[in-house]
């Protein structure tokens, strides 16, 4: 999520770029957004992609698992202290539910990538 609203036209236009199957084009576009929001998992997520269509595979995993820890501490920061393990895999609000999707995405980029 971006700690800067400003940034989502940013997002989408790099975004149109990488569904348009033009990642060297959106690399420096999310490369942009991120020395604004660092923390941008959109923009971390999609230049992750962007690097591995690009065949720049170690980039691609490290983007990946920057991305990865961000979600899970995302995720950690909002459960309730006392949330139980068997709690974790429950989706209680929209925000949960992405992180949970995020989180299962980013694992799956990685595992093509074989790490």
């Amino acid at each position: 999520m971006s700690s800067n609203p400003s940034n989502t036209s940013n997002v989408s236009h790099a975004w149109r770029y990488q569904r348009e199957h033009q990642a060297a084009t959106a690399i420096p576009e999310f490369e942009k957004i991120l020395k604004q929001d660092a923390n941008n998992i959109d923009a971390l997520y999609g230049l992750g992609l962007a690097l591995r269509d690009t065949g720049k595979k170690e980039e691609a995993i490290a983007q990946f698992q920057i991305v990865l820890e961000l979600v899970e501490s995302a995720a950690v920061a909002r459960r309730p202290a006392s949330t139980g393990e068997e709690e974790i895999r429950v989706a209680n609000t929209p925000d949960d539910d992405r992180y949970m999707m995020l989180t299962r995405m980013i694992k799956q980029r990685l595992a093509e990538l074989k790490v």
